[in-house]
């Protein structure tokens, strides 16, 4: 009896090491995203999008970044010509004032994609200059 305990606790330890296991499936990531407005003073219509608050249940690293926001938005930083990037944040500028919406898909290092979600930029029409 002690023996199969002493078993069943190897195979449980070998399984969480390995993480992909028939025990315990690798989950995936999980996307988020927020828009922050403001990072230019001098442009109303630069914002970032920040992704680090996406995460992983099981721990693996988030690899890739899939922005999905239309094809008349300038990507700013990264400089990447690809809206699939490696990185967490980023920088882009809208054409015109209005309502966007915005869809984030994730990887983990294993490859396994999170869920697409989605949210909404609103970029505002702020009057350049001096009004008098």
């Amino acid at each position: 009896m002690l023996k199969r305990k002493g078993l069943v606790l190897v195979a449980v330890a070998c399984a969480v090491m390995l993480g992909g296991c028939f025990l315990f499936q690798n989950r995936p990531p999980d996307a988020a995203f927020v828009v922050i407005y403001d990072v230019d003073p001098e442009d109303p219509m630069v914002v970032d999008l920040d992704a680090t608050s996406s995460s992983d249940p099981d721990g693996d690293a988030i690899v890739e970044y899939s922005w999905t926001f239309g094809d008349d938005v300038a990507i700013l930083t990264p400089l990447d010509v690809s809206k699939r990037v490696e990185t967490p944040i980023l920088r882009i500028r809208y054409p015109v004032e209005g309502t966007y919406n915005v869809s984030l898909l994730v990887r983990d290092a294993l490859g396994n994609p999170s869920e697409i979600v989605s949210g909404t930029v609103i970029v505002p029409n702020v009057p350049v200059g001096p009004t008098d």
